[in-house]
């Protein structure tokens, strides 16, 4: 669970978020130069995780673009890490996380359509 997100003028991400049995990740996330337009890189600078990471944007046709994510990151506090590594419980929030990015943006892609009558029997019958 998220619990803080939030960015700032200085291309800077305060992010931390809720794991199981008390973990609480926490991060600053620093955006890094590219050599190509289509990605942006970053890496945390402060907080109980190490981070690191990559997005690129891939146009496949025109108002279509692939989005490819890589993270790799290290969990500071020995417990937590040792942990993480026997119940992945990081990444089953990361792919939480992106599913219910996937399905926003896919709600979003559906065509607009008049909305579905409450109660289609009383509405006027066309021939």
């Amino acid at each position: 669970m998220v619990t803080r997100a939030t960015v700032t003028s200085s291309k800077t991400v305060d992010f931390s978020f809720r794991g199981p049995l008390g973990f609480e990740g926490r991060t600053v996330l620093l955006g890094l130069e590219s050599d190509l337009p289509n990605e942006l890189v970053f890496e945390s600078i402060g907080g109980n995780l190490d981070l690191t990471g990559i997005i690129q944007f891939t146009e496949i046709r025109s108002s279509c673009t692939e989005i490819t994510l890589a993270v790799h990151y290290a969990i500071k506090n020995k417990f937590f890490a040792w942990l993480n590594r026997r119940l992945h419980f990081v990444e089953a929030f990361v792919n939480s996380e992106l599913r219910s990015i996937r399905a926003h943006f896919e709600g979003i892609a559906v065509p607009y359509s008049e909305p579905a009558t409450m109660l289609p029997m009383f509405e006027t019958a066309t021939a």
